[in-house]
């Protein structure tokens, strides 16, 4: 797996100088509908990736945010981009975003890598190892008790209200130590992978969004599932990924049977 390694840090590195070149440019703004944006920079690091993706593997398939939005999710060898993720605090300057990359054979992730662009943080996981962070090997907490969680939550408050799920989360807000609203998938699950948050909840994810960022939490030693408890897989939307100790009450009060 070390071509796999280097290959996609590599390409999470030199993404990552495609987007800041954008960013010294000027930003466009492409809009996808309300609220949904793309930027030039989104475009760059994109281009960046698949190019080198179809020279070094060319009988992959790529499923990206932009312009590679179908893709057979059980292919042999299948790549999962997401070229900038947090692009709404990219665009307001907020330091929150990063790009993810990932390797998937018949559904099943193999590799994985984030990069957490205005903190430089790295991190990786593959298939058999423990996740790194930098090069250095990480684990999720060892926090026992819900009221001292660290909660990191999607920050779209309009789609948990639309799930009737407001009223669930305040109720674990009020149970825990601290919630916070990033705005940015890889930061979320990055940080419960690196034992900075304790839990975080998603929900409503695009495939490109986690797939990466959810391998990297369960080779940390994390629980990844969705909201029912099952594990999760490219179809899954709804996340719930933690250091495991707290998971199942999470998962109870969420559902409002707690």
């Amino acid at each position: 797996m070390a071509s796999m390694r280097n290959f996609i840090q590599s390409c999470l590195l030199s993404a990552a100088e495609a987007i800041e070149r954008e960013k010294k440019k000027g930003l466009k703004i492409t809009s996808k509908g309300r609220n949904d944006w793309a930027t030039s920079a989104d475009f760059a690091s994109e281009r960046l990736i698949v190019g080198r993706i179809r020279r070094h593997y060319p009988d992959s398939l790529v499923l990206s945010e932009e312009n590679y939005l179908n893709s057979d999710l059980l292919a042999d060898s299948l790549f999962v981009v997401d070229p900038i993720d947090g692009t709404h605090n990219f665009a307001a300057g907020i330091p929150l975003y990063g790009v993810s990359i990932a390797h998937f054979c018949g559904g099943k992730p193999t590799a994985g890598g984030i990069y957490l662009i205005p903190q430089r943080q790295l991190f990786y996981a593959e298939k058999g190892a423990q996740s790194t962070l930098n090069g250095k090997k990480i684990s999720v907490s060892s926090t026992a008790r819900l009221e001292d969680f660290f909660l990191l939550c999607d920050s779209r408050l309009h789609v948990i209200a639309e799930q009737g799920l407001l009223p669930n989360v305040v109720a674990l807000e009020r149970m825990s130590r601290h919630t916070r609203f990033l705005g940015s998938a890889v930061h979320n699950m990055g940080y419960v992978a690196c034992a900075v948050a304790d839990a975080e909840i998603d929900f409503k994810l695009k495939p490109y969004d986690f797939a990466a960022a959810a391998f990297i939490v369960e080779r940390a030693g994390g629980r990844v599932t969705d909201f029912e408890g099952r594990a999760w897989t490219l179809e899954t939307r709804r996340f719930v990924s933690s250091n495991g100790r707290q998971h199942s009450r999470i998962l109870e009060v969420l559902n409002g049977r707690a």
